[in-house]
């Protein structure tokens, strides 16, 4: 087992937020272009019998410092109200304050708050803006008749970091050969006009979270959404979550063509979830059949809680 992290830097504005599933399916799409669909179909067929590498969500950097998503704790409050003003407002959390609640040193609400006197601002991993754009009449080639200006929703990300967890390494190297592909494919929507430009860096091997997710316990802290999993004491976790509608991309054997994929349940990132049996895998590759089979990634990035359940 090896974890890389990669720092990202966003040269462009996006116009979607972008997850572990945008990950995988960047370094899919650009798998294909470098080595052929066969090559492609062949890799996503092994990779669902047996993920041989998970990747985590993007997270924040601020000031050379990394940030993880503020973990969901067990609700014990005796503060004022200010201070869960303060705690609904945070989504990410200083990596000291993560590993404290990894270690067991950190288990409630309350404890968390009692911790955040150390960070005193928000830390965000985007804003959102809106910007004008404006439909073409494809038949005058104008913004007149039906053309017409409207607003789009904008994301621009700080510069962040995500991790890859190879189980083994088999195909460590065509990753890395995607992900540098992707940095001229670009990531996300609007790429044909100037969207989703980013640089990843060289992936450095860090260990820093390698016990936290070797010494499996039966409680553990995803760093990516992931797909409901029938293998999660559900009444006794903590978690958020949400709908997703993934778009297949339009270009290659989709051009022209408006797909979606099914809609599906995720587990957000910093769910706290009890399991029922200890594993390396949680969530699942849903496969899901359109014009050709297309896949949609759903697997968590778990890091455990040393205490235990």
């Amino acid at each position: 087992m090896n974890i890389y992290r990669v720092e990202v830097k966003f040269l462009s504005s996006l116009r979607d937020s972008i997850s572990s599933y945008t990950i995988f399916g960047g370094i899919c799409w650009a798998y294909r272009l470098l080595y052929s669909e066969d090559s492609l179909l062949k890799f996503l067929n092994r990779y669902i019998e047996n993920p041989s590498f998970i990747v985590s969500s993007i997270l924040p950097k601020k000031e050379g410092k990394n940030f993880f998503p503020k973990p969901l704790l067990l609700s014990e409050r005796s503060k004022v109200l200010d201070d869960y003003k303060k705690l609904k407002k945070l989504n990410f959390i200083s990596e000291e304050n993560f590993k404290k609640v990894l270690d067991g040193k950190i288990k409630t609400e309350q404890d968390l708050v009692d911790e955040l006197k150390n960070q005193k601002e928000p830390v965000d991993l985007y804003t959102k803006t809106l910007q004008p754009k404006t439909k073409i009449d494809r038949i005058f080639s104008s913004t007149e008749g039906d053309g017409e200006l409207f607003y789009q929703e904008h994301y621009y990300y700080t510069d962040s970091f995500f991790y890859i967890l190879f189980y083994n390494e088999s195909l460590k190297n065509e990753v890395f050969s995607s992900l540098k592909l992707l940095q001229d494919c670009g990531i996300g929507g609007d790429r044909t006009s100037g969207g989703g430009k980013v640089l990843f860096s060289d992936p450095v091997s860090d260990d820093s979270l390698k016990k936290y997710i070797e010494n499996k316990t039966d409680r553990f802290i995803t760093l990516s959404p992931f797909i409901v999993d029938t293998d999660i004491f559900y009444e006794d976790s903590f978690y958020e979550y949400y709908t997703f509608t993934g778009a297949v991309d339009n270009n290659y054997d989709f051009k022209l063509t408006n797909i979606w994929k099914d809609k599906l349940i995720y587990l957000k990132e910093g769910s706290n979830l009890k399991v029922k049996s200890r594993k390396d895998v949680y969530g699942e590759i849903r496969k899901i059949d359109l014009v050709k089979t297309v896949y949609q990634y759903g697997l968590a990035f778990p890091v455990y809680i040393q205490s235990g359940g």
